[in-house]
C-alpha cells in the first residue's frame, strides 16, 4: 500500500497574454504549493476502484489515469481511495494534484522508472495543470500552463486562504470566455524577479482573470467587497477563483479567519507555502 499527500496550489498572480488559434489562451502565472492536502491510499486489488465522495468514478480523472497506465504498462488492478480536504472547483488544483499524485504513486509502486519528462508527457494528456504537480513546489508557467520553469520558493510568511463555497458550473471555461483585456506578462516577470532576488512578497497580486470572473459571477465580486468591510488587506483571487487569498502574518490570519468564518459561509485556511 502507498499512502500519499496531494497538495493544493495557489496562483500568486496570473496574466492572460492572448487567445490561441485552438481556442485556448496563453497565460503567464506564478504558482506555488501550499500545505493544504488530500490524502490518497493506493493498494493492490482484484478489481479497479476509485473511491471519492462527491464525484462519480467514471467522471474522475484518476480513473482515466489509472486506465491509461494499466493499458500502457500492464499494471495490476488497484483500489484508490481519496480523502478530500481541498474543496472541489475551488481554483486550488485539487483534481490535478490528485491525478499527479496517483501517477507518481503508480510509477513507484510498479517500479516503472519513468523519468520526469515521461511523467510530464503523460500528465499533460489529462490536464494542463498536472505537470506542475509532478515537480518542485513553485513554478513560472506559460502557454496553456504546460510550459514550466521551476523557481525558488517565494518568501511569504503566511497566507490566509478563503473559499466562499460557491458552486460555479463550467467555471474555468466561462471565465476565460469573458476575458477581454490582455497584458504582456510584465507583472509576472517582475514577480519572478522579486522571488529570485529573495525579497519578501507582500500586497495583492495582479490577476488578469479577476474582472472576467466578476463579469461571469457577480456574487464573487460582492464577496470580495464584503471581505474588504472586515478590514482584510491584500485580497487576491487565485486563478479563475472562487478562492481568494491574503498575504498576512500568522497572527493576522488567525484573527481574520475567525472574523470571516463567523460572518460568512466561507471556509478559511491558515497556510504556509511548501
Amino acid at each position: 500500500m502507498i499512502l500519499a499527500k496531494s497538495y493544493a496550489k495557489i496562483n500568486l498572480g496570473l496574466e492572460v497574454i492572448n487567445k490561441r488559434d485552438d481556442g485556448f489562451h496563453n497565460i503567464y502565472s506564478v504558482i506555488t504549493k501550499i500545505n493544504l492536502y488530500d490524502e490518497i491510499s493506493i493498494e493492490l486489488a482484484k478489481e479497479n476502484s476509485v473511491i471519492q465522495k462527491g464525484i462519480l468514478e467514471k467522471d474522475n480523472v484518476i480513473s482515466k489515469v489509472l486506465k491509461f497506465m494499466q493499458n500502457k504498462y500492464n499494471c495490476e488492478k488497484l483500489k484508490i481511495s481519496i480523502s478530500k480536504n481541498i474543496p472541489y472547483s475551488s481554483g486550488l488544483g485539487g483534481g490535478s494534484s490528485n491525478a499527479a499524485t496517483v501517477l507518481m504513486s503508480i510509477n513507484s509502486l510498479f517500479n516503472l522508472n519513468l523519468d520526469s519528462k515521461e511523467l510530464f508527457d503523460i500528465g499533460i494528456i489529462f490536464g494542463s495543470d498536472i505537470p506542475f504537480f509532478l515537480g518542485p513546489n513553485t513554478a513560472f508557467i506559460s502557454g496553456r500552463g504546460e510550459n514550466l520553469k521551476f523557481i525558488p520558493k517565494p518568501i511569504i510568511e503566511n497566507v490566509l486562504l478563503i473559499y466562499p463555497q460557491f458552486k460555479i458550473p463550467n467555471k474555468t471555461a466561462t471565465v476565460f470566455k469573458n476575458v477581454s483585456n490582455f497584458t504582456k506578462g510584465n507583472n509576472q516577470k517582475k514577480l519572478v524577479k522579486t522571488i529570485k532576488m529573495k525579497k519578501n512578497i507582500y500586497g495583492s497580486q495582479f490577476n488578469g482573470l479577476e474582472e472576467a470572473a466578476y463579469k461571469s459571477f457577480e456574487k464573487l465580486k460582492d464577496f470580495k467587497l464584503k471581505l474588504g468591510t472586515f478590514g482584510l488587506p491584500n485580497i487576491s483571487l487565485s486563478g479563475s477563483g472562487p478562492s481568494f487569498y491574503s498575504i498576512l502574518s500568522k497572527e493576522e490570519s488567525i484573527k481574520m479567519k475567525y472574523l470571516i468564518e463567523n460572518n460568512t459561509n466561507a471556509i478559511c485556511y491558515v497556510q504556509k507555502l511548501l
